[in-house]
């Protein structure tokens, strides 16, 4: 009898193995989560960074805490996460830093591919073209006549990287010269179109739209591949005619390379649950973001595309010095 017993105790405990490891994952965080964030305070993507935050908080009991630590093309704050090594400890991204970074920077502390695994897109921040009424253009025709009418008279500005390849390359296709203006301040760009000392933004919508409001300014297009809730009636440049003007900088989450798969899954199904959420959607959005999925399989698609891109507008513009 006291065999049998003991050979049905060690069968249940063969039984029960399989799923210990999986029990273990579910009690995942043990403690609080801290999500590194490579943008400054106040900024479109910090607030986006922190809606996530709060409603991961939400679900899993737990604080998340985000940390903006920026500077050097994002490099500070992605060189912090890898350096953590620490499965509580997140980073919320655009995929420049996995495309464009190892490009401006000659030798990186960590390997983009190897310590950066894509965990699940967030958001796409709303990118715009806008035009200080001075120039008296209403259409990207127009735009481009007075350009030529007046090469090198006019200055433009835009956000880092992405926002100035793109119409750096744009007037490098449809030989037009601008003078290019580079800003320290953030938020002078939009008082300087404003004003009209410049003509030309390509930058996110919340870093435009202030001398638009006061009817200073329009905008001519949207450069993502999609509308924006907040300008349903402003096209995309796709549907102006223009896909050389399209880019979309998508943000996401991602995970140090010794993360465990069933912790990645975890977070990749809240995140895009949260993405899922109407109130939550309705706040990112309201902040100048179109959501995206919210899934590992749509980050990694954005960022093939993006490297994809790079290739080509390298060919155009030397992108340390985009102008």
């Amino acid at each position: 009898m006291r065999r049998q017993r003991w050979t049905l105790l060690m069968l249940l405990l063969c039984s029960l193995t399989p799923v210990l490891p999986k029990a273990a994952m579910a009690e995942w965080p043990e403690r609080a989560v801290k999500i590194v964030v490579t943008f400054p305070p106040g900024s479109a993507n910090d607030a986006a960074a922190r809606i996530f935050a709060d409603a991961l908080s939400k679900r899993w009991g737990k604080p998340v805490i985000v940390e903006d630590r920026t500077g050097a093309e994002r490099t500070i704050g992605v060189g912090a996460f890898v350096s953590a090594q620490d499965d509580h400890t997140l980073l919320y991204t655009v995929i420049g830093s996995v495309t464009v970074a190892p490009l401006l920077i000659d030798k990186l502390p960590y390997d983009v591919d190897r310590d950066l695994l894509p965990i699940a897109s967030t958001t796409s921040i709303v990118l715009t073209l806008t035009v200080s009424n001075g120039i008296g253009v209403g259409t990207i025709p127009e735009l481009i006549e007075a350009l030529k009418a007046q090469p090198g008279n006019y200055a433009w500005a835009s956000a880092p990287t992405l926002p100035r390849y793109v119409f750096a390359g744009f007037l490098k296709r449809h030989s037009l010269s601008m003078n290019y203006v580079s800003y320290r301040d953030g938020a002078q760009p939009q008082a300087d179109l404003g004003e009209g000392r410049i003509q030309v933004l390509v930058t996110s919508l919340t870093a435009s739209q202030s001398p638009v409001q006061a009817g200073k300014a329009r905008f001519l297009a949207v450069i993502n591949p999609s509308r924006a809730a907040l300008l349903p009636e402003v096209k995309t440049v796709r549907e102006l005619g223009y896909p050389d003007l399209e880019i979309d900088g998508f943000a996401g989450i991602y995970g140090g390379r010794n993360m465990p798969e069933a912790v990645k899954a975890r977070i990749a199904a809240d995140v895009a649950a949260i993405c899922a959420d109407s109130e939550v959607r309705r706040k990112l959005e309201a902040g100048g973001h179109n959501v995206l999925a919210g899934t590992a399989s749509e980050l990694r698609a954005g960022i093939e595309r993006q490297r994809s891109w790079l290739a080509g507008i390298r060919q155009l513009v030397d992108i340390r010095d985009a102008r």
